[in-house]
């Protein structure tokens, strides 16, 4: 099997259905020595077509990891609904390289969410789209394109709204959350349609900020799954749910959302995740649960017990639990694809 067919499969029905899990980041896979290696820099890489697609590339191409990611930040869709971005260049004239950020909230209310006219001509979309054309002209049928999207919870409490203003309301003025996020929803559909209709092959949907550590149980089904759900029906590619940090008590509601899989990390075991999410469906694949710290600083022993661990406990598909540190090292990204490739009919040869 190819990489392609190895993680579609992987997705559409599980790890038994391949030869092997594959190994892949549904999240950025950018690194700064990666940067180097190719001169797709930052924070060109982040509006640049040919920058873009080089630097998502690259974890594939340098150290076979199998999917190519892009873009590599979660305030695309916040600059699409019109905040403004500190893209760090500064600091990157320095060779320091520090993720893109939100400069200041534009929504505190329904009546703040202004979308743009033509959604694939707003902000960096058409750079994105450019860079999807790209890499699927390159890869199709070889290597899956996947494309991030941060979801409307996440798009909120990273940047759009306050968090400090934000977060309360879901307590005190709930209906007020739900309108904004009612407001918002339509542009999010529509930029993962954008993303599928330009060769996307999957759609991870990154709500890094739906954790357990900043919503309950219960907020997350009512301020977070309705909008997923959303997503997802519209699109017919395969969408990954990926969520960083503890996630146990929402894993059923996050597999119910109708992504094809969910994705978890280290915080989160796989043997409950699996359990958990089987509620929903048998055998429904989960992702996971490398830590990436293990990945950028870890010792090769590590990494591989790591590796054997989560497919020990079911992982379908063997993937970091968010985006690659930017100061991991290509040759524990290598080691790491090259730990997954020895998983063979169960056996770990190390």
């Amino acid at each position: 099997m190819n990489a392609y067919e190895r993680v579609m499969e992987a997705l559409l029905k599980g790890r038994s259905h391949v030869d092997r899990p594959p190994c892949i980041n549904p999240t950025s896979t950018a690194t700064v020595q990666l940067m180097e290696e190719t001169g797709a820099y930052w924070p060109e890489a982040h509006w640049n077509p040919e920058k873009m697609a080089r630097l998502a590339s690259a974890a594939h191409r340098l150290a076979g990891l199998e999917n190519v990611s892009l873009p590599f930040d979660i305030t695309v869709e916040a600059e699409v609904l019109g905040a403004e971005v500190d893209f760090m260049e500064e600091p990157a004239s320095r060779k320091v390289f520090i993720w893109p950020k939100v400069k200041k909230p534009v929504i505190s209310g329904p009546e703040n969410v202004h979308p743009p006219g033509e959604v694939r001509e707003a902000g960096r979309i058409p750079k994105i789209l450019e860079a999807i054309r790209l890499l699927k002209r390159e890869f199709e049928g070889l290597t899956p394109v996947n494309v991030i999207l941060t979801p409307p919870f996440t798009s909120l409490v990273q940047g759009l709204a306050d968090p400090v203003k934000f977060l309360p309301l879901l307590v005190r003025e709930p209906e007020k959350v739900k309108a904004i996020l009612d407001a918002l929803v339509e542009v999010f559909v529509e930029i993962a349609l954008a993303y599928e209709e330009a060769g996307a092959d999957i759609i991870t949907l990154h709500d890094m900020g739906a954790c357990v550590g900043m919503v309950s149980p219960e907020q997350f089904k009512i301020f977070v799954s309705p909008y997923l759900k959303k997503i997802v029906r519209a699109v017919k590619i395969p969408t990954i749910l990926s969520i960083c940090g503890y996630t146990l008590p929402i894993v059923e509601a996050m597999a119910s959302t109708g992504a094809t899989a969910i994705a978890v990390d280290e915080k989160t075991s796989m043997a409950e995740a699996k359990k958990a999410a089987g509620k929903v469906k048998p055998g429904y694949p989960v992702a996971g649960n490398i830590s990436t710290t293990l990945l950028s600083v870890g010792s090769l022993r590590e990494i591989a017990d790591a590796v054997g661990k989560a497919y020990a406990e079911g992982a379908d598909l063997i993937a970091p639990g968010c985006d690659f540190r930017l100061d991991t090292p290509t040759r524990k990204i290598q080691f790491f694809v090259e730990s997954v490739k020895r998983l063979k009919g169960g056996f770990f040869p190390f």
